[in-house]
C-alpha cells in the first residue's frame, strides 16, 4: 500500500467529519440526480463508467442504478474503506488525481467528475486523464461551484473572508468559458453548459451555485 500523502491525511479527516461535507444533502443534489436521469436513462447497461473523486459516495449510488460495471477513485482511503463496505458491487480504488488514473485508454464510456477540479493544483491533467480513459465517442459530465460576474461581487461584498478561507478546500474558481476552455484544451468537446442552483428559485435565478458541463472525445 502507497504511503499515505498529506492531501490523503486531510481527506480522510474532512470525510471523517460525516454529512458536513456530504454531497447528498446539499440543495444542488436534486439537480444533479436529475442530471445524472437525464443523461443516463437508457443506455446500454453493458458499459464501463468512472465516478472521479468519488468522496462519500453521494452520487456513485445513482450512478450504479445505469451500469452493470461502475469504478470510482478518490484519494482518502478510510472514505474509500467506507464506501466498499456500502457500495460491495462498486470498483472502488485509492488514487491521488495527481497521478495518471490507473486504467487503460478507452476503457470507459462515460465518466462523471462532479464537485472535484476546484479542489486540484492541477485539473487541465485530470481531465487529459479524463480524455485519455474515455472510448472515441465517449461522454464526460463535469460539475464545478459557479463562479460569475453578480455571485463575485456578493462574495467581494459579503464572503470574502469565508469564500477564501485558507483552510477551504477549494484552490481553484470557474466560469463556464474558463471551465470550457480548460475541457477544450483536454481534447473533448464540450456539447452543453449550463447552470443549477440549490432549489431555491428566485435565488438560482440571480446567483447559480454549479455549471453542469457536457463534452464528448
Amino acid at each position: 500500500m502507497k504511503k499515505k500523502t498529506q492531501e490523503s491525511k486531510f481527506y480522510d479527516h474532512y470525510w471523517s467529519e460525516g454529512i458536513r461535507h456530504s454531497g447528498k444533502l446539499t440543495g444542488y443534489a436534486p439537480n444533479f440526480h436529475r442530471w445524472i436521469y437525464k443523461e443516463l436513462s437508457g443506455i446500454n447497461p453493458e458499459i464501463n463508467i468512472l465516478d472521479v473523486g468519488c468522496g462519500d459516495g453521494s452520487f456513485t449510488k445513482k450512478l450504479a442504478l445505469y451500469c452493470n460495471s461502475l469504478y470510482a477513485v478518490d484519494i482518502s482511503p478510510k472514505q474509500i474503506e467506507r464506501n466498499q463496505q456500502k457500495y460491495t458491487d462498486v470498483h472502488f480504488s485509492v488514487h491521488d488525481l495527481s497521478e495518471p488514473l490507473p486504467f487503460e485508454d478507452g476503457f470507459f464510456s462515460w465518466v462523471w467528475c462532479s464537485e472535484v477540479l476546484e479542489h486540484l493544483f492541477d485539473p487541465l491533467f485530470v481531465l487529459k486523464e479524463i480524455y485519455r480513459v474515455l472510448k472515441p465517442g465517449g461522454i464526460a459530465l463535469v460539475t464545478v461551484p459557479y463562479h460569475g460576474l453578480f455571485k463575485n461581487l456578493m462574495i467581494t461584498l459579503f464572503k470574502w473572508d469565508h469564500h477564501f478561507d485558507p483552510e477551504y478546500p477549494h484552490l481553484r474558481f470557474f466560469t463556464k468559458n474558463s471551465l470550457s476552455r480548460l475541457v477544450e484544451k483536454s481534447g473533448m468537446k464540450v456539447l452543453e453548459t449550463n447552470t443549477c442552483g440549490m432549489s431555491k428559485p428566485i435565488r438560482d435565478m440571480l446567483i447559480p451555485t454549479n455549471i453542469l458541463l457536457k463534452a464528448r472525445k
